[in-house]
């Protein structure tokens, strides 16, 4: 699932001094996702994943619908009291991202795709928590077969027991996050199926 990967703002705020209201995008029952949320996210996403910036139709349309699966997802860790991660993790992560970034300075890198290095650790910090509540929600629902298994380490042709070994851990592993990522999609449907969702398209156009 690699990921879904899920923000919401409630209420619709001003965005400049001269009083410019922000659009609503989409409403989830009673709360609402901006459009100045989706172009956040658009930006968000694209500075972690190191890509440049698309503020198309389809763009926003698939940025709207992970801030409507995170906000989901955010009610029932709500509801299941679900502990969220520490704020060690977010620095963590920006931390790598620093890394990741040694060709200009990383304010320079942020102001280029129009966020502050709050707005990213917020992110950061959301992503990490959804994750971690998705893993231990759904994995316990994944039994991978041992007939499975060996359909998957089978076709790399492994020549050696180590490279057996690392293959098979391999083929679990993807086999069980495929399989979380089933169960996800699966539970998401049914929650939206139970939510008045309406999107207003005239902020996707």
């Amino acid at each position: 699932m690699a990921a879904r990967a899920v923000l919401w703002l409630a209420g619709v705020a001003a965005v400049s001094s001269a009083q410019v209201i922000d659009r609503i995008a989409v409403t989830v029952d009673q709360q609402v996702i901006t459009q100045s949320r989706v172009l956040e996210e658009i930006r968000l996403a694209a500075f972690q994943n190191r890509e440049p910036l698309d503020f198309s139709a389809a763009a926003r349309r698939g940025a709207a619908e992970r801030l409507v699966e995170r906000l989901l997802i955010e009610r029932e860790m709500e509801l299941t009291r679900f502990p969220a991660p520490p704020a060690s993790e977010a620095a963590r992560a920006i931390e790598e991202l620093k890394r990741e970034r040694p060709e200009r300075p990383f304010a320079e890198a942020l102001a280029a795709y129009d966020i502050s290095q709050e707005a990213l650790q917020k992110f950061l910090l959301n992503q990490a928590g959804v994750l971690r509540f998705l893993e231990g929600r759904f994995r316990p629902q994944v039994q991978v077969s041992e007939t499975e298994v060996r359909a998957c380490y089978q076709k790399r042709e492994p020549k050696t027991t180590s490279a057996l070994e690392q293959a098979r851990a391999e083929c679990e592993a993807a086999l069980t996050a495929a399989g979380v990522d089933q169960e996800v999609d699966r539970w998401l449907r049914e929650v939206r199926g139970r939510v008045r969702l309406v999107y207003r398209e005239e902020a996707f156009r």
